[in-house]
């Protein structure tokens, strides 16, 4: 990082460098997208990733309402209407035994979470080339009784929510980052930790964490109880890498 600021020379060294700076070539980064393209390219052109929508949400696109940094950034809507909407942009590879998922995302003032909004989603094939996404652990914001939102982790085999023990308030209407370290396991040797805005949230170890090898990766939007429906939420600057890629 200190070497990338000095090619950097009179540029600001800080949360808003363009990703393209500091990554390409470095910091273990196996794969990024940053939008700057103006489309979904970076996620789906090479054939490994694509859309996972459901018929009440439309599907992620590039958006210039917003971004973290530069031009463009990715717009998810859903709608949930007594059940479960998403709108999830997806990767299938690079996939190695452990990594690091992280993206930054923009909850506008307007969106009032009445139950939990997913935001990372871990799920798997059962065989290769199968169409079916099972689930396995999501990552999703929630209200707390203080009227904040926090983060947390939920299992879907076991139906168990992993909390903090005292809760990191998420921002609305600022750019926050969540970064997630998965370990693959089909038994308990697996791992996951998550932190929010370079600050560890939470920790799983000892996890089910990948019943089959051929995973999936999926960031957006997604939730049961939601306001207004639809609701939008943005990410921007998504990287899968081999070392903590950081705020």
């Amino acid at each position: 990082m200190l070497a990338a600021c000095v090619a950097l020379g009179a540029a600001a060294c800080g949360r808003h460098v363009y990703l393209g700076n500091v990554a390409d070539g470095g910091g273990g980064i196996l794969w990024k997208a940053t939008f700057e393209t103006g489309d979904l390219s970076e996620w789906v052109g090479d054939g490994n990733g694509g859309i996972y929508a459901d018929a009440r949400a439309t599907a992620p696109a590039a958006s210039a309402d917003v971004s973290h940094w530069g031009r463009s950034c990715g717009i998810a809507t859903f709608a949930p209407m007594g059940v479960t909407s998403w709108s999830y942009l997806y990767r299938e590879q690079p996939s190695p035994p452990e990594a690091y998922y992280g993206a930054w995302f923009f909850i506008p003032t307007t969106v009032q979470i009445g139950s939990w909004l997913s935001l990372h989603h871990f799920g798997y094939h059962p065989t290769a080339g199968s169409a079916d996404t099972m689930p396995v652990w999501d990552f999703h914001l929630y209200p707390t009784t203080t009227g904040s939102l926090a983060a947390r982790l939920y299992e879907s085999s076991t139906i168990r929510d992993v909390e903090q023990a005292s809760p990191i308030p998420v921002p609305v209407g600022a750019w926050v980052h969540f970064e997630i370290f998965y370990r693959k396991a089909a038994d308990a040797t697996g791992h996951i930790t998550a932190w929010q805005d370079g600050v560890q949230i939470l920790d799983v170890a000892n996890a089910i964490t990948a019943p089959t090898e051929w995973g999936q990766w999926d960031a957006g939007g997604g939730s049961n109880d939601i306001a207004p429906s639809p609701a939008t939420v943005y990410l921007d600057d998504a990287t899968i890498s081999s070392q903590r890629v950081g705020t």
